[in-house]
């Protein structure tokens, strides 16, 4: 064979081998270099959340159903929804964003659904679930709160749950757990309603969380004990125990490190959302929804019977929140009772109150709770029932 034959195809190889070895080079450069990249790439999506968070919905929240409250056509008046949604559920005008009223149509048109209102008020229908107003109680009863039902929500989780939810106080030889505490007032609580007449569930009834799911599921732990939860406690009153009311049972206390020398009570009902709230749909909806079934009306006259009863004989004086706050506001004309719009007096489609006694990381109560736990458990149950039975009984 000649040397000439075998030059020519040795020349077009030493050509090919440059031009292959910088396509290797330009292609080995836009790839992710290794596997850990390419998986520190794939976990930026929290796990909970599989598509970006709408900014017109709450954390968690699904879109409504506006056809759920084609119930309330023509069930209030104008001037009577007017009221409730300028003194109850806002405290500036905020809300003429999202609804509008027009008086010559004698509508409110919020977004696609237009609300009809009537000439004079009717008895609305429940929101989700017809719960009892106290009218609706047989007059000839034998006992006071006989054919009521009286849902127990022990609020926050405690035992080993308590230091993530960030309501665990520790100071020398105390420890609070707040999730523990209303647990057991709970369980006090439920024979003295019992022995009234009172049908009661409990919402919990261990140390444990309602939802199935964990701090370890949610980028921001909080969206487990704060928001899974109470949707979980949400879902499971208005779909399985549909009670008259909810009674929240919490203990109030500060973020202080360092423990307060004195306690306060206040009762907290659903209102005063703000703008930022009413920009989320699924709060405009439930807000609608409480504002339309008329929960309002029996949750004031509840609430100060239950705060005179705890006045009574607990004495503590009322707190007080900010003149300048936008998330609160004095209601009902009564020192205790303030509105706040608190997922789970939002989400929960009866009326509910939410109890907030004692200072727990206060002194006066830490004290008291190493002395005698069981005292405060029973005199925070006493006050409670004394006043839902006064509520009550007065039909």
């Amino acid at each position: 064979m000649s040397s000439k034959k075998l030059t020519m195809p040795f020349r077009w190889l030493l050509l090919l081998i440059p031009i292959a070895l910088i396509v290797i080079f330009l292609a080995t450069r836009s790839a992710p270099s290794s596997k850990n990249e390419i998986s520190s790439k794939s976990t930026t999506t929290s796990p909970e959340i599989k598509t970006e968070k709408r900014k017109d919905l709450a954390d968690l929240a699904l879109p409504p159903d506006w056809s759920q409250l084609e119930r309330f056509q023509k069930t209030i008046s104008r001037q009577t929804f007017l009221q409730r949604l300028q003194t109850i559920y806002t405290k500036d005008d905020s809300w003429k964003k999202w609804i509008v009223i027009d008086e010559e149509e004698n509508t409110a048109s919020i977004g696609d659904f237009i609300l009809h209102f009537s000439k004079v008020d009717s008895s609305p229908p429940g929101a989700i679930f017809d719960w009892r107003t106290r009218s609706d109680l047989s007059p000839s009863r034998e006992h006071p709160l006989e054919g009521l039902h009286i849902a127990l929500d022990p609020g926050h989780i405690g035992g080993d749950f308590a230091e993530i939810e960030d309501r665990e106080y520790i100071w020398e030889d105390n420890i609070v757990r707040e999730g523990t505490m209303t647990l057991r007032t709970a369980q006090i609580l439920t024979p003295l309603l019992e022995e009234r007449g009172a049908k009661v569930s409990l919402v919990r009834s261990e140390l444990k969380p309602v939802t199935d799911k964990r701090a370890s599921d949610f980028s921001n732990p909080r969206l487990f004990y704060r928001t899974s939860e109470i949707r979980a406690r949400a879902a499971l009153i208005n779909h399985n125990i549909q009670p008259d009311v909810v009674i929240c049972l919490h203990y109030n206390g500060t973020g202080s490190k360092s423990p307060e020398s004195s306690q306060n009570f206040h009762i907290i009902l659903n209102g005063t959302y703000t703008a930022g709230e009413l920009a989320h749909q699924d709060e405009r909806f439930q807000m609608l929804q409480r504002l339309l079934s008329g929960t309002i009306t029996e949750e004031i006259p509840l609430a100060r019977m239950i705060a005179d009863a705890f006045n009574e004989r607990i004495k503590l004086p009322p707190y007080r929140y900010s003149d300048t706050s936008r998330t609160s506001q004095r209601i009902g004309n009564h020192p205790n009772l303030w509105g706040r719009n608190l997922l789970a007096n939002r989400l929960y489609q009866c009326p509910v109150i939410f109890m907030e006694p004692y200072i727990m990381n206060s002194h006066p109560f830490m004290a008291r709770l190493k002395e005698d736990p069981e005292e405060i458990y029973l005199e925070y149950a006493q006050a409670v029932a004394r006043g839902i039975t006064a509520y009550y009984q007065k039909n």
